[in-house]
């Protein structure tokens, strides 16, 4: 397992952060991730979004596949023979929701391989199920493929 720090570092880009959530730990085949509830996750109605719900399952989820492996980079020479979990099947069923938070995901690798397969729970404060998750992932050539291999965009001069 790693240390609190080490996994900010390596998981402080993701879409689960800028929502204002956290790796609480990752291993191999397993993942932990809490999203605490705040006006930027919350519908009008003071619970949890459901994009924001499945945003937790889905880090969680490609946390697990990467493991304490992860390294944050688009060298393609240090990507090389490490394939990246892109998510191609989502299947979601919300049971419940909380209004209060922090809602906490676990996901657990189930099958290996081209196609790598994740269940996710995503639990309440109180430790209710509220959130079941089966998602496919496509196993690919991150050294080959993918957003982080594109040109940065520069900002235009302005005439």
């Amino acid at each position: 397992m790693q240390n609190e720090s080490e996994l900010k570092r390596k998981y402080q880009w993701n879409t689960l952060t800028a929502l204002g959530g956290t790796m609480e730990e990752v291993r191999e085949g397993y993942a932990r991730a809490v999203l605490p509830l705040t006006a930027e996750v919350m519908q009008p109605v003071s619970v949890y979004h459901a994009g924001a719900i499945v945003t937790l399952a889905d880090e969680a989820a490609s946390a697990a596949i990467w493991g304490s492996s992860f390294e944050l980079t688009s060298n393609p020479e240090l990507l090389a023979g490490r394939k990246f979990p892109y998510s191609v099947q989502l299947s979601v069923n919300l049971l419940t929701n909380d209004p209060k938070g922090p809602i906490t995901a676990e996901a657990r690798v189930i099958k290996r391989g081209r196609l790598t397969v994740v269940d996710t729970e995503v639990r309440t404060a109180e430790g209710i199920l509220m959130t079941t998750m089966r998602s496919t992932h496509m196993m690919v050539d991150a050294s080959k493929i993918g957003p982080h291999l594109k040109p940065k965009i520069s900002a235009q001069a302005e005439p």
